[in-house]
């Protein structure tokens, strides 16, 4: 850590976008896990991405999985310390009212520990019903072997 802080120090114009005072922060740890800074934090996340949020919606619903737009399901179920897969729903175009090319837009299947076999099973029958997967605009089409 000490050694990426010196070369963002000494790179400063390229390399500190965002500043480093996550980096700074973390060089004054143990770097073990073992403060109570992260201990309360992770439990924070359990209670709120797990206890409150994926198992609470999950038993309410009866549900084996959860839908969400994009990569925002990623986040909630990695907290959680659940599975998700991410798959293709289309292209989208146009960012803050700008002209752009298109780019790919996703949907994150994200369910319970130990569900990746249903996750990957609904994520390929999506796959197949929506036939929404494309090579990149731009990519060179591929040639039969």
């Amino acid at each position: 850590m000490t050694d990426i802080i010196a070369f963002n120090a000494a790179n400063a114009k390229e390399a500190l976008r965002f500043g480093q005072d996550l980096f700074l922060a973390a060089d004054l740890t143990k770097g073990n896990l073992s403060e109570r800074e992260y201990k309360s934090a992770r439990a924070m996340d359990l209670l709120a991405a797990r206890t409150r949020g994926m198992d609470a919606y999950m038993n309410r619903h009866k549900l084996d999985a959860v839908l969400f737009p994009g990569a925002m399901g990623a986040a909630i179920a990695a907290k959680a310390g659940y599975p998700s897969v991410m798959v293709p729903c289309g292209l989208v175009s146009g960012v803050d009212g700008k002209d752009t090319p298109d780019y790919p837009l996703g949907v994150t299947f994200a369910g319970r520990a130990w569900s990746e076999h249903k996750l990957l099973r609904l994520a390929y029958a999506y796959e197949q019903a929506s036939n929404m997967r494309r090579a990149p605009p731009g990519l060179p089409a591929l040639e039969a072997v």
